[in-house]
């Protein structure tokens, strides 16, 4: 549930890109934690998704006269679809439309979300590729990071996000596909794949501003790269649908 200066923005940055669409829009949807459990005001983005038709460059010109005054709202930069893509892109970006699919909500025009049928073989392949890919991302900011401290725990805490969308996909594999906080996600796959991850939970109540941050950074880090290594050998052993 969104306070009450959240829904007053998104209300307006809807009005906007209805008036950008003019004739080409199809819809306008609220996606990512803004239609979800894990929304904090003030710290976490609003998520917009604008399907149209077709994208002609004078959308693209009238959204970036708005984008400045967005990010100060705390209005990430929307997404800019059109229909051709969501038919041709289903089987390159499952994960990414399953978690569109699963948890937005429509603010105007068609629900053309909830009519995706994307493969779970698609959606197998991508989550390997992504956990290996953001395992390796990891390893490789934190030897840039060096011996500081506070870009650590800054590296360690916004990592820990983008594993837990691609936990959420995993647990789809599962046939798990309730619109869920991340802290369930969490439980689901350790319950599931029997891989409990206890630095992952400690620090996601961290993120969500349910802990603080205490201990050794370097030690944090071990342990969590550990347990994401864990994690990603769960996605190699599933066979594909």
């Amino acid at each position: 549930m969104l306070d009450a200066k959240t829904e007053h923005t998104v209300a307006a940055v809807t009005t906007q890109l209805r008036a950008i669409g003019g004739e080409r829009l199809v819809s306008v949807a609220l996606y990512g934690s803004a239609a979800g459990a894990d929304f904090v005001p003030g710290v976490s983005d609003i998520n917009i998704v604008l399907v149209l038709d077709e994208i002609e460059h004078h959308h693209l010109e009238s959204i970036r006269t708005h984008v400045r005054r967005w990010h100060k709202q705390g209005v990430a930069t929307p997404l800019i679809v059109d229909r051709p893509f969501l038919r041709t892109a289903i089987d390159v970006f499952p994960m990414e439309l399953y978690d569109i699919k699963d948890q937005h909500r429509l603010l105007y025009g068609e629900d053309i979300f909830a009519a995706l049928q994307i493969s779970e073989r698609h959606l197998r392949y991508q989550c390997e590729h992504e956990a290996r890919g953001k395992l390796l991302r990891l390893r490789e900011l934190y030897v840039e990071v060096g011996s500081r401290p506070a870009q650590l725990q800054a590296l360690i805490l916004d990592s820990v996000k983008t594993f837990l969308i691609i936990m959420r996909a995993v647990n789809r594999l599962r046939g798990i596909h309730e619109r869920v906080a991340y802290e369930s996600v969490l439980e689901t796959f350790s319950r599931e794949f029997d891989c409990p991850l206890p630095v992952v939970s400690h620090l996601l109540r961290i993120k969500l501003a349910k802990d603080k941050w205490s201990g050794d950074g370097e030690a944090i880090f071990r342990d969590y790269a550990e347990e994401l290594r864990s994690f990603v050998r769960v996605i190699d052993q599933l066979a594909p649908p």
